[in-house]
Parts: structure tokens; C-alpha cells; sequence
């Protein structure tokens, strides 16, 4: 079919308008169809009616343009992507209902747009807090496939998105609530919308950039967009006007005018209220200036109040009260001991520190402090010395901040304070020489005594008056040991125990010629000199106990082992002996010899756990809180058998007749 003279006329006048630079030629020959391609569900522009027909608005504008160019139009309308798809295999001469963007413009040639379109984003009602692209990160969005909001979500950051072939499924699994949140052009959008009963459930978040409806052609295929630009602009405007009226409906007109009687009484009314809110606002702000002045004048009253007693309580103090700038100059003082100043005040307004005769260093640490104060924003302290009027004296000066420029600096005289500080440290120094003193003439005396005892012994023949003059003399010395290491610490309060130990397990292997370990752990063992005495003498008392008794059948070897544990601030001293151990029954609280007695007196004095525990050898522990009323745990002195020892560590169970080498039964009086 050829085109009417009346179209091939306006389609040579678009092909002049477009190619100013062609030649003059004749008349182009119209093609006898084109193939259109769009999307197939996009209300009211297209969209099939229930028989599966084409309908909307582009339907009736490409019939209309078939008749006003005489070329027939086959119009194809299927799932945007394929539409794209078609287009892009060469299948169509032209797609309709898309938007220009720079991927496609690479490809095709675009006509004048024809209609605007909102491109919002729409979220379920039950989500908030979206409303920015941004927002939408973590969010899957729902999206037609090949749309051109897909490429505009890409750029903003968006990248979970969902495609779906068209709207009408983008709005299906919406209304599933398969996704929370969905692009789509807003006049589809709202068809599907309210077609499946969910327009109430969603909202729109924010809107993306818009864009506008275009016709496109091949990239070059100039004459053909001619052909379609110049059929449309041969479509009567009325007729353009008719089918948007069709599809897109238009007010009743009593409606319309209830409409409009109803918009200007709402305007009338809001009007009146505005009045009358004016009126009430004007009330209100009388009230409420009235008010702030009241509450204003009290607020002067109360600063006034409050300098009052700022300057009494300045004037009550005996300190001096600077103001100066970082430079260092002297703003304002307030003091009630003029006495206290390097100079007359009228000497020393507006002048700078560097300027008064105040020694270099005193300066200098004025300017270091000021520059810390205000760079920190913290309070800083100093000390120095001064001569003022009334001499030397000693000061201790604080440097707020004061806004961002100035200080406070509060001086206070210590002279007497440090004076009296020197005394303390004097007297404090004469006693710990002293207590130094007395501790080594203790430590010598009972040397002394350890020596007499010694010498004693000499005149004895008897093995068992030896045997007790040696124990006697062990005593002795632990009792010593604590002195001779208080001396030499310095620290007249509290020893190390495990030093101790360790000393007094040398002592007794030096004399004894037995084998004696002392083992430390889990250290420091601080503890006082009151807990101190008779953790040494149980621990002598067990360790000579170990060495008489602790010697293995047909051995001649000894082998005794102290060791000191602190586990959580509770001391556990377990000595053990390489002996046959205690005999079976063994009980700690009424059994043993007299060594074992002067053990469980130690024990009470330091509030401690005496335990025999099973295992190779005899082994006895001692468990307490140095320090405190408090036992580790019971209320007494216990046998393995009546629970574990105190320091928590569960102990093999006995493998024959074994106990304590503290004491036994059987054994003779130490």
C-alpha cells in the first residue's frame, strides 16, 4: 500500500528539515508497512483486554498514525525484554514506550518525547526508614528486566535486584510480598496495583530520576524516524486529546464542581484558622514574653546573688586569684592576702610575666603551664618558690581554662605545709634507721643465743638431749631469719614467705646434710610479720620432722621438699619426705609427738588448714589466707579423709600405710 499524497508530502518536508546539507531530490518513497515493538503491559497506554487484543493509548495513536500516513503499522507488543531483544536483532523498524538513555542512544535514534513518567520507588507499608537510594542497600528490589530504572539503580549503588518479565509480575510478587520494595513506572504501577487488591498496603519512598516517553528507530535510519515523527505531528491535536481522554478518563462535572466548592471551603476555612491561630499565637507569645521577662529579671537577680557570694567566698579564702591570656599577661587578681603578692597589684595589671622580676625558671614553668592548661583543657598543678613582700615562700599553684584564651590561676600557700612535710620525711627517715637497727641487734642477740646453745651442746653426751639442743638451736634461727630479712629489705611491715622458706630450708640442709628443696609457685607471697614468725617455725618444725623420720627403707638418702604455693591469695605450704610415710589411722588433731604439737599451735595462730595428705612418702600441708580471720576452708586441723586440701589440689589416692612426716605415732619425742 503506497501513502496518500498528503503524507508523502510531510514526510519529504522531514527529510529537508532533517538533512539541510542533502542535495534536492525527489519525493522518498514511503515503505508499505513498519514493524512496531512495545511492551505489552503498560496501562493505559498498552495492554490486552480479556479476548488477548491490543488496547490503550499507543493502540489508538499507531492506528491513527496508519491512517494519517498510509502505512501499515503491525504493532507487536510482548515482555519488554523481549521487545528489546527484537529491536536489537534487527525484527522491528521501531520500539515504542521507552526511555532515552546513554546505552540505548548508542544503538538507536530517538523521536521528540511524548509523555512524562514518574519512576517511583515503592515500599511495603510495614517498612520504614527508606528514603534515599542509599537506603535501599540490603533490600532485595524488584525490577522489569531491561527497564531503564535498572541502570539508574546501578549507578546510585543498588545492586540486589530482582527481574521479572513485566510489571504486572513485578506488582504480582509484590502483592505476595515476595519482595518488600519495587521500581516501576507509576501509571502501571498503580493499574497492577489496584487490579490485585494491595494499592492500600504500599507506599512510595522517593521517586528516581524521570523520563519521558520516545519512539526509536536503527542508529541512521533517519528517514524512517522522519516518516514517524511527521505521522504523528499529522494526527489532529484533537484526536491526540480524544484518545488521552478515552484511557485516562476526566472528572464529572458536577463532581468537579463539588470538587472545587469543597477546595474553596477548605481554603476559607483554613483561612479563618490561620485568623484565629494568629490570634492565639499572638496570646501566647504576650504570655510568653511576659513570662521570660520575669523569669529573666530572676535569673539577673540570682547571677547577682551568686557574685555576691563568689566574692565572699573569694575574700574568705587565703589564696591568690589571677586571670591571665596565653601570652601570659596579668588580666585581674582577687586575693584577701595582699601580703602573699610579688608586687603591688597596680604594678602588675596589663603587664606580662616576662616582665616582672620573677626568676627565669619561675617564669618559665608560669608560660609552660598556662600554654598546657589551655591546649589540654585540663586542670594543671605546679610548685615553686617565690620571694614576696613579706619573703620567701613556698607556693602551690592550679591553671584552669577559662574559654578558649584565658586561665584561672589559683595560688595557695604551702610554705608551712612543706616545711612540715620536710619534718615528717626527717623523723619518718630517723625511725626506719632506727627499726633497721633493731632488727640487726634482734638478729645479732639471737645469734648470740644460737652460739650459747651451740656451745652447750657441747658439754652434752647424751644423743637425745643433743638431738633436742639442735632443734632448739633451729628455732632459734628461724625466729632470726625474719629480722636478718627485714633488715636487709628496708620493709619493717611484711617479708617475702617464699625467701623466707627458702632460707630456712638452706639453713636446716646446711646443718642437716639431707637433701631440702624449696619450691615456689604461683609468687609473689607477700605477708605480715605477725603471720610471718610462726609460718617459720612450722615450717622448721615439719622440714626437721621430714629429715629425722623421712629417710627411705634401707636408703641412706633424704629427700625433703617444701613447697609454697599461692593459688588465689591462699598459701599452701605442703612439705613431703621420700619416708614409708604415717601409719594407717593417723589423725592430726590429737596424734604425734611434741614437734606436731607446736605444729597445730602455729597453725591456729595463723588461722590455717593442717591436712595429712595421701601420697608417696609422708605429706603434710598447711593452707591459710595470710593476713585475714578468715580459714581457707573448715574449722580446723582435718586428715585427707575428711575432704581435699585446702589449696584445691585433688592428690593421688594412698597406695599403703603412709602419713605425715611431720610425726608419727610411733615415732620418739622431738
Amino acid at each position: 500500500m503506497r501513502a496518500r499524497p498528503t503524507a508523502i508530502r510531510h514526510l519529504a518536508l522531514a527529510l529537508v528539515l532533517l538533512s539541510p546539507l542533502a542535495e534536492p531530490a525527489a519525493e522518498a518513497e514511503a515503505p508499505e508497512r513498519i514493524v512496531v515493538v512495545s511492551d505489552d503491559k503498560y496501562p493505559p497506554y498498552i495492554f490486552r483486554d480479556p479476548d488477548g487484543a491490543l488496547q490503550g493509548i499507543l493502540a489508538d495513536q499507531w492506528r491513527a498514525w496508519e491512517a494519517a500516513t498510509g502505512v501499515r503499522v503491525e504493532l507487536r507488543a510482548m515482555d519488554w525484554n523481549e521487545a528489546l531483544a527484537a529491536m536489537q536483532r534487527g525484527e522491528a523498524d521501531v520500539i515504542d514506550t521507552t526511555f532515552r538513555t546513554l546505552e540505548r542512544e548508542a544503538s538507536w535514534d530517538f523521536s521528540k518525547p511524548y509523555a512524562d513518567i514518574e519512576v517511583p520507588i515503592f515500599v511495603h507499608r510495614d517498612v520504614s526508614g527508606i528514603a534515599k537510594p542509599a537506603d535501599l542497600r540490603g533490600f532485595r528490589v524488584a525490577v522489569k528486566a531491561g527497564d531503564a530504572c535498572v541502570e539508574q539503580l546501578r549507578a546510585l549503588g543498588v545492586r540486589d535486584l530482582v527481574e521479572y518479565p513485566s510489571y504486572e509480575a513485578v506488582v504480582s510478587a509484590a502483592a505476595r510480598r515476595d519482595i518488600l520494595a519495587f521500581c516501576a513506572d507509576f501509571p502501571p504501577a498503580l493499574h497492577f496495583l489496584y487490579k490485585a487488591g494491595a494499592y492500600d498496603e504500599w507506599r512510595i519512598a522517593f521517586r528516581l530520576e524521570g523520563g519521558s516517553f520516545h519512539r526509536a528507530v536503527a542508529k541512521g535510519e533517519r528517514e524512517l524516524l522522519a516518516l514517524v515523527e511527521s505521522g504523528f505531528a499529522a494526527i489532529p491535536r484533537s484526536a491526540l486529546d480524544d484518545i488521552d481522554r478515552a484511557w485516562l478518563g476526566q472528572p464529572l462535572p458536577a463532581l468537579e464542581q463539588a470538587r472545587r466548592l469543597r477546595v474553596l471551603a477548605l481554603i476559607a476555612t483554613a483561612l479563618l484558622a490561620l485568623a484565629l491561630l494568629l490570634g492565639v499565637v499572638a496570646a501566647v507569645l504576650r504570655r510568653r514574653v511576659a513570662r521570660a521577662t520575669e523569669e529573666l529579671m530572676g535569673k539577673i537577680a540570682e547571677l547577682e546573688a551568686s557574685e555576691n557570694r563568689n566574692r565572699a567566698f573569694i575574700e574568705a579564702l587565703p589564696d591568690l586569684f589571677f586571670t591571665f591570656d596565653r601570652d601570659g599577661r596579668y588580666l585581674d587578681y582577687r586575693t584577701s592576702s595582699p601580703e602573699l603578692l610579688a608586687l603591688p597589684p597596680e604594678a602588675m595589671i596589663g603587664r606580662l610575666i616576662s616582665d616582672m622580676p620573677f626568676p627565669p625558671a619561675v617564669a618559665s614553668l608560669y608560660l609552660e603551664a598556662i600554654a598546657k592548661a589551655l591546649d589540654s583543657r585540663k586542670l594543671v598543678a605546679i610548685e615553686y618558690e617565690l620571694a614576696v613582700l613579706t619573703g620567701p615562700r613556698r607556693f602551690e599553684g592550679r591553671l584552669v581554662p577559662v574559654g578558649t584564651d584565658r586561665v584561672l590561676f589559683v595560688a595557695r600557700d604551702i610554705t608551712e605545709r612543706s616545711r612540715q612535710d620536710a619534718r615528717l620525711r626527717e623523723s619518718l627517715a630517723e625511725k626506719e634507721v632506727l627499726l633497721r637497727e633493731i632488727h640487726h641487734r634482734v638478729k645479732n642477740n639471737l645469734q648470740v643465743v644460737s652460739s650459747l646453745v651451740a656451745l652447750q651442746r657441747d658439754s652434752i653426751h647424751d644423743p637425745r638431749d643433743l638431738e633436742l639442743m639442735a632443734e632448739t638451736e633451729h628455732r632459734i634461727k628461724a625466729m632470726a631469719r625474719i629480722h636478718e630479712i627485714l633488715y636487709r629489705s628496708g620493709n619493717f611491715s611484711s617479708l617475702d614467705a617464699g625467701e623466707y622458706v627458702s632460707a630456712i630450708a638452706d639453713d636446716l640442709a646446711e646443718a642437716s646434710g639431707a637433701r631440702i628443696e624449696a619450691v615456689l609457685e604461683g609468687g609473689p607471697f607477700p605477708i605480715m610479720l605477725d603471720d610471718a614468725v610462726p609460718l617459720g617455725l612450722a615450717t622448721n618444725e615439719l622440714v626437721t620432722n621430714a629429715v629425722k623420720y623421712g629417710r627411705a627403707p634401707g636408703s641412706g638418702v633424704q629427700s625433703v621438699q617444701a613447697t609454697l604455693t599461692n593459688s588465689g591469695g591462699c598459701y599452701t605450704l605442703l612439705v613431703t619426705d621420700s619416708g614409708p610415710g604415717l601409719p594407717d589411722g593417723f589423725d592430726p588433731r590429737r596424734d604425734g609427738n611434741m614437734g606436731f604439737t607446736l605444729v597445730r599451735a602455729l597453725a591456729s595462730q595463723l588461722r590455717a588448714e593442717l591436712a595429712v595428705v595421701p601420697g608417696p612418702g609422708a605429706r603434710v600441708s598447711l593452707s591459710f589466707k595470710p593476713g585475714t580471720d578468715e580459714r581457707p576452708s573448715g574449722n580446723g586441723p582435718k586428715t585427707a579423709s575428711e575432704g581435699p586440701p585446702a589449696s584445691g589440689v585433688q592428690q593421688p589416692q594412698p597406695q599403703g600405710p603412709q602419713g605425715s612426716a611431720a610425726s608419727r605415732e610411733a615415732r620418739p619425742e622431738a
